[in-house]
């Protein structure tokens, strides 16, 4: 961590670290609860990949087909 950073933070009040850590630790938890590629979403992924690697001629759709396609899916 910055050293400079770090010598401001140790000068806030009590009431600020704490009000300062539970911001923090809200910003973590609500960037850990982004939703990640589910297990339905790998194993088409990896269907459409074996299938593109044996028809490399074949069209598909496009990324934003396949979007809609798994938030659809997905909720």
């Amino acid at each position: 961590m910055n050293t400079h950073l770090f010598q401001e933070l140790e000068g806030l009040s009590i009431a600020d670290k704490r009000s300062l850590g539970e911001a923090l630790i809200m910003s973590a938890d609500s960037e850990a609860s982004v939703p990640l590629t589910t297990d339905a979403q790998r194993t088409e992924l990896r269907a459409r990949l074996a299938h593109h690697r044996a028809n490399p001629n074949e069209p598909g759709l496009s990324f934003a087909e396949l979007k809609t396609q798994w938030l659809a899916v997905s909720h």
